[in-house]
């Protein structure tokens, strides 16, 4: 226990027993400022949330004050933006389709009354069987106006075909000169400025036989088709335009020419299409050479290409007249739908089915057709050739260009591309400049502009050209040819 001295116990006694006022008088000044302090600090908290609070409630307020304010008005305001939008497109559809109307100009050796009832066509309508058989007695001398549009000797003869959509003699990339020369009513030193492969001639001009009279589909599709091969005919007569001769024209020979199902590759672009060389792996023994072809379709990632049948060209199926892996045509295809198939591709470069054709948004506003020209041209002149494409009326988009195109792929319609992808380049000749180039790419045809197809109501002139009646539509046509014969289409 603790001694407390004797002088210090009577204060001691004295703090005890007034302990009560002496704390009283120590407390304010201690426990007031503490008081202050922690006041000031929940006023400054209490401050900043009344300033967050306010902020927050302004911008509510100024919600109030848009126009038109977001309520039961606002999905009415989004469907009128939505519906200027779709106009705007509309407009711009018909711009376009405007602007191609040179271009889908119908031969007028078909007729006054043909090229009227054509020109007018709608596309649920049909055209006669009278006038479907005109068109097929008139068609080839159409294609054989081809080579002259281009500036080449017309080398279209009947009967030298193998078959319907089959080549005659060698393959675009072998020609033989003596097929140019020498040939009845050819003459020995040709004056055209561009030489087209016979052999080449020859394929598009025996797509063209038919021996029963087509569809209105198929002519459709057919013209289509002639139309693009006269723009590409027509890059050619212009690039060569400035030639005093066929010794210094830019394009001194065109080794191929196709449009279409023939041009549509399998598998798009340099690498799926198989057009890149792989290098052998080290120790492996190459008695071909240094590099060997990429797999083919049935070793790919994906499995075998499935090239529908077509029934202009015989493509699709082991055996077909065309060669190469293929695919069957469904079970429920019709006619049509196969000669709509494998006709376009998309954006891509991927060709499209009939399916996939009606389902594509894109599809439904412009239809973009594949093409391949393979052709000698002065390499100083190449990008003239490009930009005259690049320039032309139609939008042509060109994605590829190979120069001095050897034998990099298999024969036929194959992961090589298109109808004869792969074949070896012909010698460009004498001239030092000439080198083989490949262009690949697209022709965009408009769709003729439809209303309903961007959701919108058809004006009362569609309205009334759709309710105009047609007096021949229910006139019969001829029946189909079967798809596998390889020649023709109903």
């Amino acid at each position: 226990m603790v001694q407390i001295p004797d002088n210090v116990r009577p204060y001691l006694d004295a703090v005890l027993k007034h302990h009560f006022w002496i704390l009283l008088a120590l407390v304010p000044p201690v426990v007031l400022p503490m008081v202050f302090l922690a006041r000031g600090k929940l006023a400054a908290e209490i401050d900043s949330a009344r300033s967050q609070i306010e902020s927050r409630l302004s911008a509510v307020r100024s919600v109030t004050g848009i126009q038109p304010h977001p309520n039961n008005e606002w999905s009415s305001e989004i469907d009128k933006a939505t519906k200027r939008v779709k106009g705007q497109t509309l407009a711009e559809w018909r711009k376009v389709w405007d602007s191609q109307q040179p271009l889908r100009v119908w031969p007028a050796s078909l007729g006054p009354d043909f090229v009227q009832k054509a020109t007018t066509l709608k596309p649920a309508a049909k055209l006669p069987r009278p006038m479907l058989e005109r068109y097929q007695n008139s068609v080839r001398a159409i294609v054989r106006t081809l080579p002259a549009r281009m500036g080449a000797d017309e080398l279209m003869v009947d009967g030298a075909a193998g078959g319907p959509g089959q080549p005659a003699g060698p393959p675009p990339g072998m020609i033989d000169p003596g097929m140019i020369r020498g040939r009845p009513g050819v003459p020995e030193k040709p004056s055209a400025l561009v030489q087209w492969n016979p052999a080449d001639q020859q394929r598009l001009y025996a797509s063209f036989n038919w021996d029963r009279p087509p569809s209105t589909m198929q002519v459709v599709l057919a013209q289509e088709e002639l139309w693009v091969y006269g723009v590409l005919a027509d890059v050619v007569a212009r690039v060569n335009k400035s030639a005093a001769g066929a010794f210094n024209a830019p394009v001194s020979l065109i080794e191929q020419l196709a449009v279409g199902y023939p041009a549509a590759e399998d598998r798009p672009g340099a690498a799926g299409g198989g057009r890149i060389m792989v290098p052998v792996a080290a120790g492996q023994a190459n008695p071909m050479g240094e590099f060997t072809p990429p797999p083919g379709p049935s070793t790919m990632e994906g499995g075998a290409v499935g090239r529908p049948p077509h029934p202009r060209f015989g493509g699709g199926g082991v055996g077909g007249p065309m060669g190469g892996p293929g695919g069957e045509a469904p079970p429920d295809a019709s006619p049509d739908d196969l000669l709509r198939s494998w006709i376009y591709v998309d954006f891509a470069g991927k060709p499209l089915t009939a399916a996939e054709l009606a389902s594509s948004p894109d599809a439904q506003l412009v239809h973009l057709v594949p093409f391949v020209i393979r052709a000698v041209v002065d390499e100083r002149k190449l990008d003239t050739l490009l930009v005259d494409l690049a320039t032309a009326p139609v939008p042509i988009d060109v994605r590829q260009v190979r120069i001095n195109v050897g034998a990099s792929g298999p024969v036929g319609f194959g992961p090589g591309g298109g109808e004869f992808g792969g074949q070896p380049a012909a010698a460009p000749g004498s001239r030092p400049h000439d080198v083989t180039v490949e262009l690949r790419g697209t022709v965009a045809l408009a769709k003729q502009p439809d209303p309903l197809a961007l959701g919108l109501e058809a004006s009362p002139d569609d309205e009334a050209e759709a309710a105009a009646p047609e007096a021949d539509a229910a006139v019969p046509e001829a029946a189909p040819v079967n798809a596998e014969a390889g020649g023709n289409a109903a």
